[in-house]
């Protein structure tokens, strides 16, 4: 069995059977049944179904926020909000399974093509597994099970054992909403990857979908083989805050990106890149906003800063921090853990070969770096092998121009933090960050396969 227990108090919450290769093996046969059937909806069935999971979460917007609150030890008024966005996501794609189309293709654009009339479809991709993590453990998986349903697929689900039940909950909502039975199938491993293994290496999964870290995805795709994957791997944030731009209208945002959620975020704002001429500025009225953060019970309304997914992670965190101390790095707040709980930080003179700078954090901690002109902002943003988003606070519009050019990113924001995201808008970023896009159209795009038809005359 896996024991969930609650961040914050350590107190068991429920109790999860352990899925054995026996059980993946009939999950991999429920849904390879259901996809017969998922595939042949027609497509104002699948939006209908769809619609009617969103209107699960409305009616149940407390019930599934707790949960989140307590199983991941996000702060309440951000799982309230997680709901909503996973509201919206579901609902996004059932719109999106009545966009699903294809389109005439030119034949006469050489010689050889005369007397030909073409156009292409898109079918659904077949069965999918997704492997989600526990930082958005309801929205994260309503990014992968609206996308592959819309698109006429069955999928499984494998969420982490830290934070299993938002994803259990919302399995229970699919079984209500009119799909076959299997279409959403939700494995939890337990501590045997015996049957992820065997779920991944099955010629019957047609596509991986998969949020978590770089090592896990080489991992992944070692046992999976030839197939498609998208992956979201994380990223290392910059904000870069030029003179003369509206940052102090923006500070709270910017609070919220390095901290909301403990820092457990990959679009976090995990380094803020300054203008020397204001960085003491910047820095002072940033640092007095961390040290306002109240640290507490994530179920209590006033908490901003609640528990990290374990107490190990929060000793990660806290070892990363102390090595760039060593390095010469300075804590102007924060460097503290108290159990599982880690202080919202605020570092500077980080060296470059600190993990901090280099890596993924995934904490309450962020780095604060003066430079001198935007050539050197960008070198230092480009300076790590992440490139999921980034932000740029700036008056002008050529240097924002420029910048939208030259920065490695999957998206560069203008006048806002790193950490923003619509549902529908294409997610995904550069370099290591991963492969593919989320966002429920181009996900449906990742789950369906281009079929061509040729008509000779």
């Amino acid at each position: 069995m896996v024991t969930v227990r609650n961040k914050y108090t350590g107190e068991e919450i429920a109790e999860i059977e352990d899925t054995d290769l026996a059980g993946a093996e009939e999950a991999l046969r429920v849904a390879v049944r259901a996809f017969r059937e998922v595939s042949s909806m027609p497509a104002y069935r699948r939006r209908d179904c769809l619609y009617s999971v969103s209107e699960y979460l409305r009616s149940r917007e407390v019930e599934f926020a707790r949960t989140i609150s307590m199983e991941a030890g996000k702060p309440i008024r951000y799982a309230r909000k997680e709901v909503r966005r996973a509201e919206f996501t579901i609902r996004s794609s059932g719109d999106e399974a009545m966009r699903i189309h294809g389109e005439t293709v030119p034949f006469d654009v050489e010689p050889r093509g005369e007397g030909r009339f073409a156009y292409f479809v898109r079918v659904p991709i077949g069965p999918v597994l997704s492997i989600t993590p526990f930082n958005d453990p309801l929205n994260l998986v309503a990014h992968k099970v609206g996308p592959a349903l819309a698109a006429g697929n069955s999928i499984i689900n494998k969420p982490t054992t830290l934070a299993p039940l938002s994803s259990i909950r919302l399995q229970e909502a699919f079984g209500q909403s009119g799909f076959p039975d299997g279409a959403f199938q939700n494995v939890i491993a337990g501590g045997s990857s015996n049957a992820v293994k065997f779920l991944l290496g099955s010629s019957e999964i047609k596509k991986v979908t998969f949020t978590g870290g770089i090592e896990a995805a080489r991992s992944l795709v070692r046992a999976g083989g030839i197939k498609k994957y998208s992956m979201e791997l994380g990223s290392n944030s910059p904000v870069i805050v030029f003179d003369g731009s509206a940052w102090r209208e923006h500070l709270d945002d910017i609070v919220d990106a390095a901290f909301e959620s403990q820092g457990q975020n990959c679009i976090h704002a995990q380094r803020l890149l300054v203008e020397e001429s204001i960085a003491d500025e910047f820095t002072d009225a940033l640092v007095e906003r961390a040290m306002g953060l109240r640290v507490g019970d994530p179920l209590d309304e006033d908490t901003d800063i609640g528990p990290m997914i374990t107490e190990g992670e929060a000793r990660r965190v806290e070892e990363w921090v102390m090595e760039a101390e060593k390095m010469g790095a300075q804590a102007l707040t924060g460097g503290r853990r108290e159990g599982a709980i880690y202080m919202p930080t605020v570092l500077v003179d980080v060296p470059r070969e600190a993990r901090v700078w280099r890596d993924e954090v995934f904490g309450p901690v962020t780095v604060v770096e003066r430079f001198r002109d935007a050539d050197e902002a960008v070198g230092l943003a480009n300076s790590v092998p992440y490139g999921l988003q980034a932000g740029v606070f700036t008056s002008d519009l050529g240097t924002a121009m420029r910048l939208v050019e030259r920065l490695e990113y999957g998206a560069v924001l203008i006048n806002d933090t790193s950490d923003f995201r619509v549902d529908t808008m294409p997610f995904g970023g550069m370099k290591m960050s991963g492969i593919g896009r989320e966002g429920v159209r181009f996900a449906v795009e990742e789950m369906t396969e281009i079929k061509l038809a040729i008509f000779r005359k």
